[in-house]
């Protein structure tokens, strides 16, 4: 989509400006690759390229048609970023009180944070414990439901034997109160 956009400036510009078309080679000179590559330890790779692809900007073409110098542009642009770094720097004194207050809140935004975190740090901890505590006291529960049940079986056994095991209140009447028979005679005695 850049490459659409740049391609119709281009048109649009090469069309509006065919009369004050200039040549890029007559601007810079007839430069060669290979020629300066050596000198100044400065690479010129690709530099060619670099300056057709600059061709259809235009702000580079408005520099190169109206003959600015390069040097005279590169001072302007200097001179623009130092009086926007000295406006940038004034703005940050001005705006210094308001930083400090800034600077302030952050800090005490912190300490509260600190606080908060302390107390939910023991907030966790005594969760933790308290978690603790009930797992003790299911594990106690299930003990003691599992005695109970246990209790209960052997209740209900024991019930089963005694119930078993108690002799009737009818026999115990003829017991006391029933004539005695001797089953042995008294002489084998």
């Amino acid at each position: 989509m850049t490459e659409v956009a740049t391609n119709k400036l281009g048109q649009s510009f090469d069309e509006a400006n065919t009369d004050s078309v200039f040549d890029l080679g007559a601007f810079v000179g007839d430069l060669t690759v290979e020629e300066d590559a050596n000198s100044d330890d400065i690479s010129l790779e690709g530099l060619q390229q670099e300056l057709e692809e600059c061709r259809n900007d235009d702000v580079v073409a408005n520099i190169l048609s109206k003959g600015t110098k390069l040097r005279e542009y590169t001072k302007g642009v200097e001179n623009n970023l130092r009086q926007v770094e000295l406006d940038s720097i004034q703005d940050y004194i001005e705006e210094s009180d308001n930083l400090v207050s800034l600077h302030d809140q952050i800090r005490d935004c912190d300490h509260i944070l600190s606080q908060m975190e302390t107390l939910l740090s023991g907030f966790q901890a005594e969760i933790g414990s308290i978690s603790s505590d009930i797992k003790i006291l299911q594990e106690k529960s299930m003990d003691m439901g599992l005695k109970l049940k246990n209790r209960k079986v052997a209740e209900s056994k024991l019930a089963k034997f005694v119930e078993d095991i108690i002799v009737p209140p009818r026999m115990i009447d003829i017991i006391v109160d029933g004539e005695l028979i001797p089953l042995f005679p008294s002489e084998n005695l």
